[in-house]
């Protein structure tokens, strides 16, 4: 079944935002530029802070590794499908895990900070209305 020109759109967004999203986590990814890509699906050059290099192929049915290098498909690789590129990289690079856990504890521990300033300025905010009663 041929997909709408807006599932075509969708895949081209969500091939864009697995290389901004994932970036930070990984030595290199990009949209490859040898594969036509088209509603068909994308094809992205990724690789992993151990030195793995990976071409992915984005589908509707999601993310896959067809190959063990950039710009190339392996017919013979029958890799699994992943609904995200988070799951992908989770099953195949134990660094991205721990770069992904170190920006999560990273991103929690600044909302917590800026929750514990909002209080503390609340509570300065209720010491002096308490103070400008008496």
């Amino acid at each position: 079944m041929a997909e709408t020109p807006a599932e075509e759109h969708l895949l081209s967004i969500e091939a864009e935002a697995a290389v901004r999203e994932v970036a930070f986590a990984v030595n290199t990814i990009c949209v490859s530029e040898q594969f036509e890509n088209t509603e068909e699906g994308y094809h992205l050059n990724l690789e992993t802070r151990e030195g793995c290099r990976y071409c992915i192929e984005l589908t509707a049915k999601g993310f896959r590794i067809v190959a063990n290098n950039f710009d190339t498909e392996c017919a013979t690789l029958l890799s699994p499908y992943y609904e995200t590129i988070y799951a992908l990289l989770d099953a195949t690079s134990p660094q991205y895990r721990l770069m992904f856990g170190d920006a999560l504890a990273s991103k929690l521990a600044q909302i917590a900070a800026a929750q514990d300033k909002e209080d503390t300025e609340e509570e300065d905010m209720s010491c002096d209305d308490a103070t400008e009663e008496k």
